[in-house]
């Protein structure tokens, strides 16, 4: 069976072929892996993340800064500058993925031999199809999805602050 990196790379593909994009970075480990994406030209980067205990794919929209990939500086307050977001909150609702656990046992994201691989076709169709744009430079959603991650950001801080 092939690694999160392996299928990603052939899944994926189309970002080099038709996007003008380039690996930067990939790795398998035990808790998934992670492939990332450049294009210097469009200024936008992609991080395409298997996380394991999750059982979900995540694929990070980055606006490049300097050149380059920079995560969202920790804790993000209503002042952070956000250069990164998940593609699955920019989806319309009945178009976001869930995890693959959610699924059930059932479906094909859960074949023995392609489970991973069919799973991971889904966040490209839909990256295909919703994020053409994105691809080409067009991240004037980021001020949406920067009021989202903030929102998320502080409604976590505030249950947080109520535990104890």
């Amino acid at each position: 069976m092939a690694g999160f990196v392996e299928v990603a790379r052939e899944v994926f593909r189309f970002l080099e072929s038709e996007y003008g994009y380039t690996v930067l970075k990939t790795e398998d480990n035990s808790s998934g892996g992670y492939v990332t994406y450049i294009n210097r030209d469009a200024g936008v980067g992609l991080k395409v993340l298997y996380e394991l205990s999750s059982a979900f794919i995540f694929v990070f929209v980055y606006r490049l800064v300097v050149g380059g990939l920079r995560d969202n500086a920790l804790p993000i307050t209503g002042d952070s500058q956000i250069n990164c977001f998940d593609f699955n909150d920019y989806l319309p609702p009945d178009s976001k993925m869930r995890p693959a656990y959610d699924y059930g046992e059932d479906s094909n994201y859960y074949d023995p031999q392609n489970g991973i691989r069919n799973y991971t076709e889904e966040f490209a169709a839909r990256l295909r199809m919703h994020g053409k744009h994105i691809l080409k430079g067009d991240l004037s959603m980021l001020p949406a999805m920067e009021s989202i991650i903030k929102r998320r950001a502080q409604g976590l801080a505030e249950g947080k602050g109520k535990r104890r």
